[in-house]
């Protein structure tokens, strides 16, 4: 492609890369001659997310105490149609939820993100069947629905409903009228030697770049800039004003809007200072720092 020549509106360039290691050279090839927009879809480092999220589904007390259970129901012909069979089982996951209510509120959102990566993912790369085996799916499924159960909401239905399609996981999205506060959901330390990071960002900036070995040092450097990024964030009279929307649980994509401003003017500001590759790498992930922005003002965090 002669990335020169004149009239070439709305192209669109596919990277067949293995692992798509070519985005950032298509995007230094072509940013000089156009505005190049690259898809923020990385379905590898969804894979990352999702093997983390698996591994914590995995290990969470509701699995360990009831899937064994749930499992005997489900690999008998019988009673896996009859609703009958699963009474008991039901009855033992809802005192479970009201006795240990963070504790599952947390597996469901977890659940929710797995179902929601898992359908955007599994026929685009190859993944292990395991993920997709359909009595964890199916035992996923009975917990999101417990769960709702007992927390039923007459004025706003659950954001996401999980259906199947013979083993498929299927997400529905609904829209809503009146704007939900965010939840946001972050990844507990994982199994299987994965690295917990001080903010939630560094681990899918540490999965994009696996394949080139992001360092330990690069990432605490990263971690650095991050910091001050959020430090600028809090101390400027905007920021200040995006603390107390945040605080007051405004609509998402407000939040979103005024941190992408604040993100700008501290690039234009800080560029030279901090250097290109950081502000490349944010590039298409600016709504993802306004989240862990979020949690340090949620949680009253550094």
């Amino acid at each position: 492609m002669n990335r020169t020549a004149k009239y070439k509106n709305d192209c669109k360039i596919v990277d067949f890369s293995y692992n798509n290691v070519n985005v950032q050279n298509i995007k230094d090839a072509f940013e000089h001659f156009s505005d190049v927009v690259v898809s923020d879809f990385d379905p590898f480092s969804d894979k990352r997310i999702l093997e983390i999220l698996f591994t914590e589904l995995k290990k969470s007390d509701v699995y360990e105490q009831f899937f064994d259970v749930f499992l005997t129901i489900f690999n008998d012909d019988v009673k896996q149609n009859n609703p009958e069979s699963y009474l008991d089982l039901e009855s033992s996951i809802e005192k479970y939820i009201n006795v240990n209510p963070n504790r599952t509120s947390d597996i469901k959102a977890k659940a929710a993100q797995y179902f929601t990566i898992l359908n955007r993912i599994e026929y685009v790369i190859t993944l292990d069947k395991k993920y997709s085996k359909p009595s964890f799916l199916k035992f996923l499924n009975l917990l999101n629905q417990i769960y709702n159960r007992l927390h039923r909401n007459n004025d706003i239905k659950d954001a996401i409903e999980v259906y199947f399609d013979n083993q498929i996981g299927i997400i529905e999205v609904e829209t809503q009228k009146t704007p939900k506060p965010k939840k946001i959901t972050k990844l507990a330390e994982a199994a299987s030697g994965y690295k917990v990071h001080k903010f939630d960002i560094l681990a899918i900036l540490e999965a994009r770049n696996e394949q080139e070995e992001m360092k330990g040092e690069k990432i605490r450097e990263f971690e650095s800039k991050i910091k001050d990024l959020f430090k600028y964030v809090r101390n400027c009279e905007e920021g200040k004003r995006l603390r107390i929307k945040i605080k007051s649980n405004v609509p998402e994509e407000e939040i979103y809007q005024d941190f992408a401003k604040i993100y700008r003017k501290y690039k234009i500001l800080y560029r030279k200072q901090i250097g290109d590759y950081f502000f490349k790498e944010m590039e298409d992930l600016v709504n993802k720092l306004c989240d862990d922005f979020e949690i340090t003002i949620r949680d009253k965090k550094e």
